[in-house]
């Protein structure tokens, strides 16, 4: 877990800097928990007045106001705290982001399909909220970190389940994708043109993936037709990987990123 420490170190030495941000009474409330890490990584939780009961980290994001849960944020919890801005993550967030504009409240959106766009709108927010050089130093630090790694064999076929009713995998239109080919696996539904497609059993079953990654608490072991999959065969499926190193698109997917170094090795 060499890059557990590096995190926890490289998180505490940018959160306890003295950085100036824009003033504490510009209010920001974030219904986005990577993005509420992002802001703590920043040095501007000060100016976070509301969150979601989903923003738990770091432990002083669980005692910041609360607005609703991730889904169902309150308009009104909202509209109270008189935000500068709002930052709302789409699609899920589409509803509460068009109320907030007939309100004139000012949006900042987070959508990020890819490394590059979460590096993008980490610069975006640091300009913002005029923290650019922390902002720079945290992309400098994920792209040191996430790298493509070579090890001059054949990429392990990857399955991976974010939900079991209905089943969702990741497509190839998701970070955590490209995250995965990054470090030595084949997302084996990369051909789908999606983030989050739901899929069939038939279908995981004919595409045999040598590894299952299960980002959800529910145990697979009695699937039907299962024991034929050579990751079950095989014991490699891992159900114990953090979730939020993985999905949520913040610093910690350095973090995220080791885990599935270690599943691919």
């Amino acid at each position: 877990m060499r890059r557990y420490f590096g995190f926890m170190l490289f998180f505490l030495i940018i959160v306890s800097c003295d950085k100036p941000a824009v003033t504490q009474d510009f209010k920001i409330v974030s219904l986005s928990p990577a993005m509420t890490e992002i802001i703590f990584a920043l040095g501007a939780e000060k100016n976070l007045v509301g969150v979601t009961t989903y923003c738990d980290f770091p432990d002083s994001a669980k005692k910041i106001y609360k607005v609703g849960d991730f889904s169902n944020p309150s308009l009104e919890r909202i509209l109270s705290l008189k935000p500068d801005l709002v930052i709302v993550s789409l699609p899920e967030q589409m509803r509460i982001k068009n109320q907030l504009e007939k309100f004139r409240v000012n949006v900042f959106t987070t959508s990020p399909e890819t490394l590059e766009d979460i590096y993008q709108e980490i610069m975006k927010l640091g300009r913002i909220i005029k923290q650019e050089r922390p902002a720079d130093s945290i992309v400098a630090y994920m792209q040191s970190n996430i790298k493509p790694v070579n090890r001059g064999k054949k990429k392990v076929k990857v399955y991976v389940e974010i939900s079991a009713r209905p089943l969702i995998t990741i497509g190839g239109e998701s970070f955590l994708n490209e995250l995965i080919e990054m470090a030595g696996g084949e997302n084996i539904f990369s051909d789908l043109k999606k983030d989050y497609p739901v899929i069939s059993q038939e279908q995981i079953i004919a595409k045999n993936p040598e590894v299952i990654i299960i980002l959800h608490p529910e145990k697979i072991d009695r699937r039907i037709g299962w024991n034929k999959i050579t990751a079950i065969r095989n014991k490699k499926v891992y159900e114990d990987l953090n979730q939020d190193w993985l999905m949520r698109p913040g610093p910690r997917l350095v973090l995220g990123f080791e885990q599935l170094e270690k599943v691919f090795e």
